[in-house]
């Protein structure tokens, strides 16, 4: 899927968070509430993705408060490329009208003594998809929380994240709720931890009685490069209809020795060996994002920060 052509048009939140985006089908209202940026977002008229990138310059904590609208038949994509040296607390709530596309792409890094918070709402009409993929380094405290709900036919969420930490407490949380027939959800979580990282990822798939024809699948995986690393995998099903299919699937370890072994045997370095193996091991849900820009950018984050 290709972007439409981004005519640089740039709107200024505060002295350090704007935006560029496509001002033809993208309207953004905006206020500073006691220190809190306030976003109100509209995408009409937008078959042709419409892209809004944030840009920071902060060394400040902050907040962010945005309601995101994609009205029917409407498609929008909203990146965060940004390093963040302060604490960071993001909280959104998305409405994806009837036939439209909402594709969230966030490569992260993070100061490790920063604690940053990403807390996210998505409800989705009738046909509608939901594209969600996060990329992070973790902090000394970092939450995700995305809650998806899945209020009609044919309603769709795909979603990967991948963690790369090395002295961070990471908290992922995903509540997947299937309120309508014929839905489908599909996500994939994978975690590096190293050193006395902290890594955990609680998912949750709810599928509603009434829910016939659901497709769900869940899978996430850790993997501990030192002895002092922890991941913590969680998968929840709570299924009240039969006519489904509903997979789900955790498992974490230690790198594979072997392996290891092999690549320094080939005059490799440990740290290089290391390095290639995870590389290896995170690139695996890479082939789950459509936009071949996009997934350029996953495996660009993927080597610069292993």
């Amino acid at each position: 899927m290709k972007s439409a052509e981004n005519k640089s048009s740039l709107i200024n939140f505060t002295d350090y968070l704007s935006a560029k985006y496509d001002a033809d089908s993208i309207n953004i209202t905006h206020s500073v509430i006691d220190d809190e940026v306030h976003l109100k977002i509209s995408v009409t008229n937008s078959k042709t993705p419409s892209r809004l990138t944030l840009v920071n310059k902060n060394t400040n904590n902050f907040k962010v408060i945005a309601e995101i609208n994609v009205e029917s038949q409407s498609s929008f994509e909203l990146i965060d490329e940004n390093n963040y040296e302060m604490d960071t607390s993001f909280k959104m709530d998305t409405y994806l009208g009837d036939g439209s596309v909402f594709e969230l792409y966030r490569f992260n890094k993070f100061k490790a003594e920063t604690r940053n918070s990403f807390l996210h709402t998505c409800s989705l009409s009738k046909n509608s998809t939901f594209k969600d993929y996060n990329f992070t380094t973790g902090s000394d405290h970092t939450k995700n929380q995305t809650k998806i709900n899945l209020n009609d036919k044919n309603s769709n969420y795909i979603g990967s994240g991948v963690v790369i930490s090395n002295s961070s407490k990471c908290e992922n949380y995903l509540d997947i709720r299937h309120l309508s027939d014929s839905a489908k959800s599909d996500c994939s979580f994978k975690a590096v931890s190293r050193g006395k990282s902290n890594v955990s990822f609680n998912g949750k798939v709810f599928v509603d009685e009434k829910c016939f024809n659901t497709v769900s699948n869940q899978i996430s995986k850790g993997l501990l490069m030192d002895k002092d690393s922890k991941v913590n995998l969680t998968p929840i099903l709570e299924i009240n209809n039969d006519d489904v299919i509903c997979s789900h699937g955790a498992a974490s370890g230690k790198a594979d020795e072997e392996i290891l072994f092999y690549l320094a045997s080939r005059g490799i370095a440990k740290a290089d060996a290391e390095r290639l193996y995870i590389q290896g091991f995170l690139s695996e849900f890479i082939s789950k994002i459509d936009d071949s820009e996009m997934q350029t950018k996953g495996r660009k984050y993927i080597i610069e920060n292993c």
